[in-house]
This record gives C-alpha cells, sequence and structure tokens, in this order.
C-alpha cells in the first residue's frame, strides 16, 4: 500500500514552473482572473492585496516579476515601484492601471516598470508581456543579441511588441497600418494605404483626412509607449515610412 501510495505521488509531481510571479492587485475578482490567466500558462503565481502584504511575502520568497496595480489602499503603486526598483534592481515589474492617461504611464516608466498595461489587459498580451520580460531578466541581453532585439506586430492577437518587452494594444486599421508599412521596400502612399483601410469598409469612405487622423493617432500612443525608437515618418508629399524594421507574425 506505502509502495502504491509513493508510486501515485510521483505520477503526479507538478512540472517545474517557467518562472513566479507576484501579482499586488487589491480587487479579488481581477486577481483570481489574473491569476489563472499565469497558472494556467505555467507560471507559479501568489497574490498580494497591498504593499504591506507584499512586503510581508518578499521577506520569504523573490519573485521573477511583480505584477502591480496602480490603484492600491494605502500605499500607491508608483511609490512602491519605485521601493521594488531601489531594493530588487533586478526583477522585471509590470504596472497595471486602468486608467490610460500618458503623464501617468511616464511617471510609471520613471518610477522603474518595465511595463506599463491598461487595463482590461487581454491573456495574450499579459502572457506576451511576462514571456519576454523573463527573457530579458534572465539575462538573454538584447544587446548582445541583435535577433531579439526587433520591434514585433501581431497580427491576430493585434499588439505591438517593443525589444524592451513592452506590449501595444493596437486597433484593427491600426494593425492594418503597421503592417502595410513594415511590408513595403521603401515607403507607402497615401493611396496604398487609403485603399488597403477602405478595403474594410466602403471604399468612399476612407480618405487622405481619416488616414492622417488614424496616424496621428497611432504617433502618439507610440510616443507613450516608449515608442521614440520607433516612428511613422512623413515622406513629404508622397506618404509615410517606419523609422525601424518591424517583423510581422501571423498570429
Amino acid at each position: 500500500m506505502t509502495v502504491d501510495h509513493h508510486q501515485h505521488h510521483l505520477s503526479n509531481e507538478p512540472k517545474p514552473a517557467l518562472g513566479t510571479v507576484l501579482l499586488v492587485e487589491d480587487n479579488m475578482r481581477v486577481s483570481e482572473e489574473l491569476s489563472l490567466v499565469l497558472e494556467s500558462a505555467g507560471y507559479a503565481t501568489k497574490c498580494a492585496y497591498d504593499g504591506e502584504h507584499m512586503r510581508a511575502m518578499l521577506s520569504s520568497f523573490t519573485p521573477n516579476i511583480v505584477m502591480l496595480d496602480l490603484n492600491l489602499p494605502s500605499e500607491d503603486g508608483i511609490s512602491l515601484c519605485k521601493w521594488l526598483r531601489n531594493v530588487y534592481p533586478h526583477l522585471g515589474i509590470v504596472m497595471l492601471t486602468a486608467r490610460v492617461m500618458g503623464s501617468e504611464r511616464t511617471e510609471g516608466y520613471q518610477a522603474g516598470a518595465d511595463v506599463y498595461l491598461t487595463k482590461p489587459t487581454r491573456p495574450e498580451e499579459i502572457l506576451a508581456v511576462i514571456r519576454n520580460l523573463l527573457r530579458r531578466t534572465s539575462g538573454a541581453s538584447l544587446t548582445k543579441d541583435p535577433a531579439l532585439a526587433c520591434w514585433t506586430l501581431h497580427l491576430k492577437s493585434m499588439y505591438l511588441v517593443a525589444p524592451e518587452a513592452d506590449v501595444l494594444s493596437l486597433t484593427p486599421k491600426e494593425t492594418t497600418t503597421l503592417k502595410t508599412l513594415a511590408q513595403s521596400s521603401t515607403h507607402c502612399t497615401y493611396e496604398d494605404l487609403i485603399d488597403r483601410l477602405g478595403g474594410e469598409t466602403v471604399r468612399s469612405s476612407f480618405d487622405k483626412v481619416r488616414l492622417e487622423v488614424l496616424i496621428s493617432r497611432l504617433r502618439s500612443k507610440l510616443f507613450n509607449f516608449k515608442g521614440q525608437a520607433f516612428e511613422i515618418k512623413t515622406v513629404h508629399g508622397s506618404g509615410y515610412r517606419l523609422s525601424t524594421p518591424l517583423k510581422v507574425k501571423s498570429n
């Protein structure tokens, strides 16, 4: 009986986790949903509900990544982020917020966050961020491996991934725009883009004015998203081009 029990125990040995994540979130529902996403993808996940609880947990273990809500009771995410960055310089820090202010995003990065995500966040975005951050914090230096240091557009999931592991959600039209620009050898004319974007709706409903508004919005998004190295340049009187090569993935 003892032998059977021992064999049964061995067969149920848990697989080693891909990494450990400490989630600091006071909303229980959000916390449970995020834990489920992370655990099912193979990450050992622990949850804290505020800064004090987080510090208590950190005294017994050091995770690979901390996911930190910006609006926590008693102590806000920005001050906790500064503390984490100071005490654990090699930790991956993902900041979560329901607010979309560009100034707060900048403040989050200045406090030491690696990635800034706006809720609600899609599971595939979170997992892409965690995967990229773990690769980075585990010593896969992007400067040593230029193959990793590229911008990637994921068509089906509609997000853009920076070499620094940051992930930006896109609309369908923004995704189409970046795909079209990425696949042109020199630059894209206004006509090319209008034609490609107009294909989703009635041809006449998409024109140069709407294209300029779309490009302007996309540039603002990129600017707030550590995107200064990745720009949409205007080719005077002709169209647009990207400042950096962009890899396109169909997933």
